[in-house]
């Protein structure tokens, strides 16, 4: 008798054990499942977001492909002007649409409001120039940062006297060797000596590898025209007049332009960005000259789009 009994217990601990084992992989099952609906909502919300992005790129095109007569800038977004606008309002506002519960925006800078720094990689003269206007009390390996981009640019091997050829690169861990030719794209000054970045920061704001045409006065900023050799009392004229909501060069028609657009879904913390450079070749055409998905802009500068209200439309002032 004490024996069954001894074996009814023995089995019931064992019914326990095996229950607690079921129970354990239930709840991994659970947890692992949670995890997959987790990751399966996220890269639909990241797909959605994605796609939304892309609309606001091809939102920003069917702006650019509007006539303009001139480029300025109003409340801290470059407009598309014409002729006989208002200037008390910019032509799109805002530029965003919301598409049921997501919102797509994008925003565009002009190309044309920057130095050309492959041009500037030939031309010691403005690089000095620049720097004076950016670093006015000078900054540390500045002769080095000069001298390292105008060798990057040039097509000998032969580094001036603070810059620097194949030779030093090729001993950097992963070695590369200097361009020789024209840069790519700003970012490429990451690569050459002595750019820090507190210089590159400096830098990627005022530089562009993409206009062609004169500076725009109308969008530069005073530091840009200042290195471009303007002398201070036009371009304190020109700051006087875009404050007073003026249009200092009526001229002032760019033709190149970046695109940041940005999707998300309201309640949802994903963001997608695409930026896009493009150049109007002609009245109806624009030709694609980068294309970058998954955009990242440092969180000092990104402003993630709020989600107006369901009224909110896309349409001319």
């Amino acid at each position: 008798m004490k024996r069954a009994r001894g074996e009814r217990g023995i089995a019931l601990l064992l019914v326990i054990w095996v229950l607690v084992i079921l129970a354990a992989l239930a709840a991994e099952m659970a947890m692992s499942a949670r995890g997959d609906i987790g990751a399966v909502r996220n890269f639909k919300e990241g797909r959605e977001a994605y796609y939304l992005a892309r609309a606001g790129v091809q939102m920003a095109f069917a702006e650019l492909l509007e006539d303009f007569d001139y480029v300025h800038i109003k409340d801290g977004q470059d407009i598309l002007g014409r002729a006989g606008d208002d200037l008390k309002e910019p032509e799109f506002s805002p530029r965003q649409v919301k598409f049921g519960g997501g919102l797509a925006a994008y925003v565009i800078t002009d190309e044309n409001a920057k130095l050309n720094l492959n041009a500037l990689a030939r031309d010691e003269g403005g690089l000095r120039r620049l720097f004076k206007t950016l670093f006015p009390d000078g900054i540390e390996g500045e002769d080095t940062v000069i001298d390292s981009i105008l060798d990057w640019a040039d097509a000998d091997d032969f580094h001036r006297p603070n810059g620097a050829e194949s030779d030093y690169y090729q001993s950097l861990k992963p070695p590369y060797k200097a361009k020789n030719g024209d840069f790519d794209s700003v970012a490429e000054l990451r690569r050459v000596k002595g750019v820090s970045p507190q210089i590159f920061a400096a830098l990627e704001k005022v530089l562009t590898v993409y206009s062609a045409g004169a500076l725009n006065p109308n969008t530069a900023t005073p530091e840009v025209l200042l290195a471009s050799g303007m002398a201070q009392d036009k371009v304190s004229a020109i700051m006087d007049a875009r404050d007073h909501g003026a249009v200092p060069d009526p001229n002032g028609k760019s033709d190149t332009f970046a695109i940041v657009a940005t999707g998300r879904f309201e309640g949802s913390a994903l963001i997608r960005s695409v930026r896009v450079v493009v150049r109007k070749t002609a009245p109806r055409r624009l030709t694609l000259l980068d294309w970058t998905d998954d955009y990242y802009e440092p969180p000092a500068s990104r402003k993630p789009p709020s989600v107006p209200p369901a009224n909110a439309r896309f349409q001319r002032r």
